[in-house]
């Protein structure tokens, strides 16, 4: 699964990376360090060939949801059966996004302790999760934008740490084919374990919480 991520680029670098744009003047951006479900996060969009920058919930509601409590328990939508169950079909065919990252966490069991880690790819800025998302109108007549994380079986280097990750796509090709491509057979190649090297560190046991939001989260520590 995926339940915690980071983005503490520039907005700038953003922007450079996945050619996109935002117009909502009251757009804000801040550098992220703890990353969690029900949260705004990042996403970008593309429509008439224009990426655009937004936020989202995160945890998707499904237009026919009869409420939005729904959203704790789709924060991740797994890539086998995407196109297949209710909650996720429509959204899949219809509104995929990008959502930047430049790392993870994951929880690894050793001595009977969780030990949280930090994922991210070497030399790398920023990247981007597979998602996908949804406009849900509330009872009181307020569209909410929301989003789930498209994840895979772990690859090799994850597979001792958790049997899910987060899909991963890095590099322009990905991202264009991602947002355009209306083929099941592309999309279900893009939603394969990622295959190039990661980097795996422990973290402080302060990312645990998801009230601690600063920048020593994401510091290697070797005290365990």
């Amino acid at each position: 699964m995926c339940g915690r991520f980071t983005l503490a680029v520039e907005l700038s670098t953003i922007i450079r990376i996945f050619q996109a744009q935002y117009n909502d003047v009251s757009f804000a951006y801040s550098r992220r360090y703890n990353i969690a479900p029900s949260q705004n996060i990042l996403v970008i969009t593309q429509t008439e060939g224009i990426r655009q920058i937004s936020t989202m919930s995160w945890g998707l509601i499904p237009p026919w949801s009869k409420d939005a409590s729904i959203a704790n328990k789709l924060i991740n939508a797994r890539a086998e059966t995407i196109d297949q169950k209710p909650s996720f079909k429509l959204s899949f065919l219809h509104s995929k996004c990008l959502i930047p990252a430049d790392g993870f966490y994951e929880w690894k069991k050793k001595a009977g302790k969780k030990i949280p880690v930090r994922i991210t790819l070497p030399n790398q800025e920023v990247f981007a999760f597979a998602g996908i998302w949804a406009k849900w109108q509330s009872p009181q007549g307020q569209n909410i934008y929301s989003c789930s994380i498209i994840t895979s079986e772990s690859n090799d280097q994850m597979r001792n740490i958790h049997n899910r990750m987060p899909v991963i796509l890095f590099g322009e090709s990905s991202y264009h084919a991602w947002l355009k491509s209306d083929k099941n057979a592309v999309l279900k190649d893009l939603m394969q374990p990622y295959s190039s090297p990661m980097v795996v560190y422990p973290v402080s046991s302060q990312v645990n919480s998801p009230k601690n939001d600063f920048p020593t989260l994401i510091e290697e520590k070797t005290i365990y």
